[in-house]
């Protein structure tokens, strides 16, 4: 038998690239020195979007631009949404790479473990109390505790002792809601002293802290829409830029699927989030003569 050609396909390897826009067919560089000189003079924070059709090399070029800006001395995050939409809240990823971020720079680095407790604390206060009740309660059930017993007498029994057991479920939920109500004043304070928290490391930053958020547009719908919306409410912080990569007529159709939106308003909702739209220059395909 004899061995038979094979191809050998190799992907671009865009993780560790060496030199920024080594490669460079399209002229991008021009543009990411352009996005670069407007970053430096963003010190009050923004998100921008950078909007292209799926293929026409948004990765290449996110991914070359943050060498550009390494090689620049920014700190840079690159974050495949894509690759962490498997998580229920973005609030942790988003927090957890700007901590791993930060503690490499020498003029915050002293002061990340006292913003690692406001974001954790940060984070508890966002996760809802009545799912963690509930599951209390089904923990209680298979277990055989309060409520088990009484699955067991309404066997016995008939509907007088089922509505007791619904009463006592009611009664714990209506004391969880209660003590919610009670913490929401706290929780906003937490959230608060979080931001507070963000405010004074960014200020310490030279440059400000660019965010790239790649294959937004890939997304489970709903990982993303609570991405831009905790990046606009816990984020929005001077001297931090947030970059979105998207296709926006795709990402619209996200929008309009989780909200029942059309087009338009699906777009409309798009534009609350971000401050200024970026389009990359279309790849024109040369002609092939038969």
């Amino acid at each position: 038998m004899t061995d038979t050609n094979q191809l050998n396909w190799q992907r671009t390897n865009l993780e560790n690239i060496e030199t920024a826009w080594e490669g460079d067919l399209w002229d991008r560089k021009r543009l990411g020195i352009q996005l670069t000189n407007y970053v430096d003079r963003l010190q009050c924070g923004a998100v921008l979007a950078l909007d292209a059709r799926w293929g026409e090399g948004k990765t290449w070029f996110v991914r070359h631009w943050q060498k550009h800006l390494e090689d620049e001395n920014h700190n840079v995050i690159y974050l495949d949404a894509f690759a962490n939409d498997y998580l229920e809240d973005p609030f942790l990823v988003i927090s957890s790479e700007i901590t791993s971020c930060l503690a490499k720079d020498d003029n915050v680095s002293s002061h990340i473990n006292t913003f690692k407790e406001k974001a954790a604390a940060a984070y508890q206060a966002l996760l809802p109390s009545l799912p963690k009740v509930l599951l209390t309660l089904g923990l209680n059930l298979i277990s055989g505790g309060v409520l088990g017993t009484l699955a067991q007498q309404a066997y016995e029994t008939g509907e007088k002792v089922i509505e007791s057991a619904s009463d006592e479920i009611g009664e714990k939920i209506k004391e969880s809601i209660e003590a919610k109500i009670e913490s929401h004043e706290a929780d906003k304070n937490t959230l608060l002293v979080f931001k507070q928290e963000l405010a004074q490391l960014a200020d310490k930053l030279e440059k400000p802290l660019v965010f790239v958020i790649d294959e937004l547009d890939r997304c489970r719908p709903d990982f993303a829409i609570r991405l831009i919306e905790r990046i606009k409410h816990f984020f929005d912080i001077p001297k931090i830029v947030f970059v979105l990569v998207m296709d926006k007529t795709q990402f619209s159709k996200v929008v309009c699927h989780n909200y029942g939106y059309d087009e338009k308003l699906g777009e409309e909702y798009l534009d609350k989030f971000v401050d200024f739209w970026v389009s990359l220059p279309k790849i024109l395909k040369p002609s092939i003569d038969v």
